[in-house]
């Protein structure tokens, strides 16, 4: 089963993602920060999620933050950016990041499982 980790601030959002995605069938764990998302991933373990789906702004360290620290550290799990943002440059997404989608808040659900879906396919080919 697919595991996606999810870090938004706003309880309800993680509520409602976490909802929508099991009910898609797959497994979901939820950060409040992206420090807590750091925290959680070992550089070298393979226990990592399948993707990371993370608010592009969020206290403590944001999303943006969170995945640059993480790919300084070798960790190139998929991920994906949700952001009330209109585009990643707004959001101070910078190109280099390895950003493997950019989604607007407030989310498009289909649009997401369709994200989520083809992210999955594709590291499992």
């Amino acid at each position: 089963m697919t595991t996606v980790l999810i870090a938004d601030d706003s309880e309800t959002i993680l509520l409602l993602m976490r909802t929508r995605l099991e009910l898609a069938g797959y497994e979901v764990e939820t950060a409040a920060d992206g420090q807590e998302v750091v925290d959680r991933i070992d550089p070298g373990s393979d226990q990592s999620p399948d993707l990371l789906l993370l608010d592009a702004m969020m206290p403590r360290k944001s999303g943006i933050d969170a995945l640059r620290e993480l790919r300084a550290a070798g960790v190139k799990t998929p991920a994906l950016i949700v952001s009330a943002h209109q585009t990643p440059d707004d959001a101070d997404a910078p190109a280099d990041l390895e950003i493997s989608g950019y989604l607007t808040k407030p989310i498009d659900f289909d649009a997401l499982l369709a994200a989520i879906a083809e992210l999955t396919a594709k590291k499992a080919a």
